[in-house]
């Protein structure tokens, strides 16, 4: 399955939703794709609750703050 990103700015499969944030979904994997299949569900059964609340609980990273982390990444690796 693909969809149009507005984050990435692309068409991307639902792969790379899933496993966006270091093996977990994009936080907003709920809103691009609720209107194809139940997604809640799917996230509750591949997914431990703490997995769920690190990806939804909390503000989101703003552009900047994704910038820097995926620079740190790149300098670590």
């Amino acid at each position: 399955m693909e969809i149009y990103c507005i984050q990435m700015g692309s068409v991307i499969e639902f792969s790379y939703c899933m496993s966006l944030n270091d093996g977990l979904p994009c936080r907003n994997i709920v809103g691009c794709w609720q209107d194809r299949f139940d997604i809640n569900r799917l996230l509750r059964s591949r997914f431990t609750e703490e997995e769920i609340i690190k990806v939804f609980g909390g503000l989101p990273k703003n552009k900047l703050e994704r910038i820097l982390e995926c620079l740190n990444k790149l300098k670590a690796s």
